[in-house]
């Protein structure tokens, strides 16, 4: 039983650190992560079939 409680205890604190590390430093914003200077999401501009 004590071996089954430090296992839980040993997964929590990996699982904290591990959502800390990555929350910190390895995940950024969508509008930052997919930015490329010929995308333009901001004004589509006029429609294609001429409407």
């Amino acid at each position: 039983m004590k071996a089954f409680l430090a296992a839980i205890v040993f997964a929590g604190i990996v699982a904290f650190v591990a959502a800390t590390v990555l929350d910190g430093s390895y995940q950024q914003p969508a509008y930052s992560a997919f930015t490329t200077e010929g995308a333009r999401v901001d004004n589509p501009g006029s429609n294609l079939i001429g409407n």
